[in-house]
């Protein structure tokens, strides 16, 4: 069943780039799906704004540890040597204290309307508008999602680039469980196509992580390679404070024994999803750990249908080739082969 379903999908997907049919995202915006929060008032201000030279822009595919670098790097900013927060900071309201807040999600100005509820999902976010963003205290901090050719065009010559890696298995297998597993499981029932043929066929917001990584690298390369860094989930997961201390260094922020204890124990998994992220804690943090995807119900053959996606589209990404050792299962884990059987026979 899993050979013949592999074949039946290779043949009505045989690239891994955005399908030319409805998507999964309610959204689209220059050819890339995007979320019902998005904003393209906002995605358009974003492209065309002047960066200042201290500026810092962070960049991850969804899922990818977005939250928890996003707070390393707030914390390494807005944090004195002490580990206190910043006092007298100029500039307006600190957004990011309480997580990020995507420009392309924001209008320009706030509408009138009162019963408008703000960003995000339900209006969690706050009501913010795109002048609050780039009001912040300085070095300002934005994430996005976006892929390198929606960034700020600016960015070209100001500014500072982070971008975040994780392993696509466990993108995958994170965002399977994210607000709550999906109606159409894993493999697709009468409720959908499922969470595997969704990711592999790039129709969630913004798109597929086999096409937002080449757009990186070509950014990277062609724009600001000199002011960039990638940073790679499993390695911050092996050596939390390695992984803290290159990031200070990369952003020329002082980090005293002192301070790297404190954005430390503010940036543990056990600390963000008990709220140090702000409303949206537990829906953002899960379970925070390498390697989660062999505990998922897909069997070997699923998963190496990542593997071949993995091979066409970033054989020859540079900074794809590291996340090749997270995607191969353990030894001890090989039963997932036979987890094939259950899965199908639930689908």
């Amino acid at each position: 069943l899993v050979d013949t379903w592999r074949r039946r999908w290779f043949r009505s997907s045989s690239t891994m780039s955005v399908p030319k049919q409805s998507t999964a995202a309610p959204k689209s915006y220059a050819g890339w799906p995007m979320p019902s929060f998005f904003n393209e008032d906002g995605c358009k201000a974003f492209g065309d704004m002047e960066l200042e030279e201290d500026d810092i822009i962070m960049v991850s595919f969804v899922k990818a540890g977005t939250t928890w670098v996003n707070k390393i790097i707030h914390c390494l900013v807005r944090l004195d040597e002490s580990g206190k927060p910043q006092e007298n900071l100029s500039g307006g309201t600190d957004l990011g204290a309480s997580g990020q807040i995507y420009p392309d999600w924001l209008p320009l100005e706030k509408p009138t309307d009162p019963e408008w509820a703000g960003i995000g999902p339900g209006g969690l976010l706050g009501k913010v508008d795109f002048k609050d963003l780039t009001s912040q205290p300085h070095p300002r901090l934005f994430s996005t999602h976006l892929p390198g050719e929606l960034l700020p065009k600016s960015l070209a010559s100001k500014g500072r680039l982070i971008y975040v890696m994780r392993n696509p298995k466990d993108c995958l297998n994170s965002l399977h469980y994210f607000r709550g597993e999906p109606k159409d499981g894993w493999l697709g029932n009468e409720h959908g196509v499922g969470s595997l043929k969704r990711y592999l066929s790039g129709v969630n917001a913004y798109g597929s992580f086999f096409d937002h990584v080449p757009s990186m690298q070509t950014y990277i390369d062609t724009k600001c390679s000199d002011r960039a860094l990638v940073v790679y989930y499993e390695d911050l997961k092996l050596n939390h404070d390695e992984g803290i201390a290159t990031l200070a260094k990369f952003l020329g922020v002082p980090l005293s024994p002192e301070k790297l204890k404190v954005v430390r124990d503010m940036t543990t998994f056990s600390a963000m999803s008990g709220g140090t992220v702000g409303k949206l804690s537990t829906i953002l943090c899960r379970k925070g750990v390498n390697g989660d995807w062999v505990n998922s119900q897909l069997s070997a053959e699923h998963w190496s249908l990542l593997d071949q996606a993995f091979e066409e589209k970033l054989g020859n990404c540079k900074i794809a080739q590291p996340l090749r050792a997270w995607m191969v299962a353990p030894p001890d884990e090989g039963e997932t082969v036979a987890k094939s059987a259950t899965l199908e026979s639930a689908n």
